[in-house]
């Protein structure tokens, strides 16, 4: 949690500042007006502590500013006994409260922890709200998907029905003048197949795979996800390095959902890798840590790191909808796989993302900052938010 303090009794400030910083809160101090601003446009401050008496610009006409700039912001007004009718008119300029000097340290840290269980209010709704969403989605993209595969599952019967009519016709040989019958054929169950798969991708959407919860291993889950990727990392090239060093903590989840996520953010990044169209070795770099929010959430973090395309300016937003896709639809012939169906139809991130939400996890994606490619970041919940998480799925 970053708090500013806008204050020019130093005397009173530095001390302030130093017994947050010792109780681990990041501060930033300002003695006047100008100051703050510059340092409110530079951090994103979580609450101020600001004297109404400032020189040059006073207490009242900075809250006015900050209130237009920051509507969310938190400000706590400083009042010495001469200006509690100040601090009364602050009060209706949005202040949340006031404090009046001698400030004792339980004040602050009580409007600090008032800060805090906001932020986690506001966290928590966001966290239901979206969950709520998927599984909406999820409700609609089960439908579609059995709607979906009672005539398919007719039309790929049909299709083998009169393969094997032709070959009892034929007596097993095919001739010539039906060549592109049995080609059409082929093409349908092909394709088929294809739709099948999709349907098994919309039926994970809004919803987890099985209620199995245990405490994983993901050093051995990326292990295996990487070992079914073997030949597609050693056709592409790809150099993969992990670093689970320092990381004890154990999430609790699902172990097929989980090797799901990560084979699809993996598959995600080869794909990138491959279109670069640059003679540099592919890099995939997967590393975790343990994390902790300003609200105090603690999450098992495992980012993906590649060195493709990267994401443009235009797809970011749009990564993680259902049936978003920057590639081709075309099937593509893998070495040794076969057809890879429906690789491109811009669903497995969604479900990616879908199952991680469903156990109270996050998945971000973004831009690599240090270099080329893009990274996805993992969040599964440790410790309190896990088993809340469960229970609520």
């Amino acid at each position: 949690m970053r708090v500013l303090i806008v204050d020019d009794e130093m005397a009173f400030a530095s001390p302030l500042a130093e017994r947050l910083r010792l109780r681990s809160f990041e501060v930033l101090v300002a003695q006047n007006g100008e100051e703050a601003q510059s340092l409110m446009a530079e951090n994103s401050c979580d609450l101020v502590f600001m004297d109404v008496g400032l020189p040059s610009m006073d207490g009242l006409a900075l809250l006015r500013i900050f209130r237009k700039q920051y509507p969310e912001l938190d400000v706590v007004m400083l009042s010495g006994a001469g200006d509690v009718r100040k601090a009364v008119v602050a009060m209706q300029y949005g202040a949340r409260n006031w404090l009046s000097k001698p400030v004792r340290l339980e004040e602050v840290l009580f409007e600090c922890g008032k800060v805090q269980e906001r932020a986690q209010a506001k966290a928590e709704a966001q966290r239901l709200t979206e969950a709520a969403r998927w599984r909406v989605l999820g409700r609609v993209a089960e439908g579609v998907a059995h709607e979906v595969n009672n005539p398919l599952n007719i039309i790929v019967q049909a299709a083998g029905l009169i393969e094997d009519d032709l070959e009892e016709l034929f007596e097993g040989t095919k001739k010539p003048e039906v060549e592109e019958v049995y080609t059409a054929l082929t093409t349908i169950k092909t394709q088929g197949r294809r739709v099948r798969e999709l349907t098994q991708k919309l039926l994970m959407v809004g919803h987890g795979m099985d209620i199995h919860i245990e405490a994983l291993s993901i050093p051995d889950l990326v292990e295996n996800v990487l070992r079914k990727q073997n030949s597609r990392l050693e056709s592409t090239a790809t150099k993969v390095t992990c670093d689970f060093s320092g990381v004890n903590a154990q999430p609790e989840g699902v172990r097929q959902e989980v090797k799901q996520i990560l084979l699809h953010v993996l598959e995600n990044a080869l794909d990138a890798i491959e279109i670069q169209n640059s003679d540099q070795p592919g890099k995939i770099s997967i590393r975790a840590k343990e994390q902790k929010d300003k609200d105090g959430s603690r999450w098992y973090a495992l980012a993906i790191a590649d060195n493709g395309t990267g994401i443009s300016d235009e797809a970011l937003p749009h990564i993680f909808d259902p049936f978003f896709s920057t590639r081709s639809l075309e099937p593509q012939k893998r070495s040794g796989d076969g057809f890879l169906l429906g690789r491109f139809a811009g669903l497995g991130l969604a479900v990616a993302r879908s199952l991680a939400h469903v156990r109270g996890g996050k998945l971000i994606g973004e831009n690599r900052r240090d270099e080329r490619g893009a990274c996805f970041t993992l969040l599964l919940p440790l410790g309190d938010m896990q088993r809340e998480a469960s229970n609520v799925a």
